[in-house]
């Protein structure tokens, strides 16, 4: 049995711990009557620890081993695992929750955290944020490690603006391969005519190309033996693809169709935008030019639509033009390829096993209203049977047609009373 004291005017709970050494804590009671009450509690508790009905809090340890278990027992081998331990790193360690208990973190608690975090970063950032947390206290439940409620539940996720994603028109694909250095064109034409990732393009081996039946396989990504989706597939290859591929296999001399300088496959942050940009402002495919003054020292620039070369309207020096592309990814490139089937008639479900979308949901959302006649058809379905006299005409204002009917009173002039 315990017992209370007081001591330098607080009291204090002297206790049995669930291994049956004698503890003393500080409580933050103002009597002794809640002195017993908060001993009564403590006692009840460490007694449900002791017959395993309730989890000791240091045995379940802080949220930095928490996530620091789940990067090693889940997270490892995932496509995203690198990402996942650099976000976690950055955010979670030396923030104030890194050394908490997993009982005394709360919804509360995460929510405060996450609201700090909305000023730095972008919304699905902190999506991401909030998911290493759940994910984490749900693998931790499974697995018997944490035995409380998951707070995160009840921490809302943010609301994220849908970017529309930009890509090639029909006649701009042309122009921008044209553009490329020839040794790019192959594996840019391969991302718009197979709409396949850059860590796709990246790990594609001959072995995987069968010109022959006109199959191309994915089956990898990067340094992974799994795509994104976890299986292979296989997508037919465009007839005009194939000399690109064709040539693509004879100038590589490893078993990679798009393999680096050295042989060896690209690394994962090669940066194939950049030459995407550099190609788009070759073909003009432009928002607008940027000219800037030559002369050192003067900071004059304006905009144009054309790339004629100006003179600065300070001390007559040439100004340099410089292009401001479109915002188009490389991954754009793979919305290029969903786009442009879906504008030339192909059928939903064909475009969805092309781009291998897992849910057919996906495709039609995204991709639906490209579609010539999309809901076209279906909107026309309202069908009334309208009078003819009725029906305003082409020339005539909507003033002139009330008055003719007669069945509406005249529109009166702003300026009369």
């Amino acid at each position: 049995m315990g017992s209370v004291y007081i001591q330098n005017c607080q009291w204090y709970l002297r206790y049995k711990d669930s291994e049956g050494h004698w503890r003393g804590r500080a409580s933050k009671a103002r009597n002794k009557t809640e002195a017993k009450f908060l001993l009564t509690e403590l006692e009840r508790s460490i007694e449900r620890q002791r017959f395993g009905l309730e989890q000791d809090p240091k045995a379940a340890g802080t949220l930095a081993d928490l996530l620091n278990w789940w990067l090693e027992t889940y997270s490892r081998g995932s496509a995203s695992h690198e990402k996942n331990v650099y976000a976690v790193r950055k955010h979670f360690f030396g923030s104030e929750l890194e050394n908490l208990l997993l009982p005394n973190i709360t919804s509360g608690k995460i929510e405060i955290f996450l609201q700090q975090k909305c000023s730095e970063l972008a919304p699905q950032t902190v999506n991401h944020l909030r998911r290493f947390v759940l994910c984490a206290f749900n693998c931790a439940r499974r697995a018997g490690r944490y035995t409380g409620v998951n707070p995160v539940t009840d921490v809302k996720l943010r609301k994220i603006a849908k970017r529309k994603s930009d890509y090639l028109r029909a006649d701009e694909v042309p122009k921008v391969l044209c553009a490329l250095e020839p040794q790019w064109r192959p594996l840019f034409a391969t991302a718009i005519y197979t709409g396949l990732r850059k860590g796709e393009l990246f790990a594609l081996q001959k072995v995987d190309v069968d010109l022959s039946t006109g199959l191309l396989t994915v089956m990898r990504s990067h340094d992974r033996d799994t795509t994104k989706s976890g299986r292979a597939e296989v997508i037919p290859i465009a007839n005009q693809l194939v000399p690109f591929l064709q040539a693509a296999m004879a100038m590589s001399s490893s078993s990679l169709v798009f393999p680096g300088s050295n042989g060896n496959r690209f690394r994962a942050d090669s940066r194939l935008s950049r030459k995407l940009r550099i190609a788009l402002g070759r073909a003009g495919i432009v928002e607008h030019y940027t000219h800037i003054c030559r002369r050192p020292g003067c900071h004059h620039r304006e905009n144009a639509t054309d790339n004629r070369i100006r003179r600065c309207p300070k001390d007559n020096s040439k100004m340099w033009p410089t292009a401001v592309v479109r915002k188009i990814r490389f991954h754009d490139l793979r919305h290029t390829t969903a786009s442009l089937l879906m504008m030339a008639g192909a059928n939903p479900a064909s475009v969805q096993r092309i781009m291998r979308h897992s849910n057919p949901k996906m495709t039609t959302e995204v991709y639906g209203h490209l579609a010539p006649g999309y809901l076209k058809s279906e909107i026309n379905r309202l069908q009334f049977d309208i009078p003819v006299n009725i029906v305003p005409t082409k020339n005539s204002s909507f003033a002139t047609y009330l008055n003719s009917k007669g069945r509406v009173a005249p529109i009166c002039d702003a300026n009369n009373d």
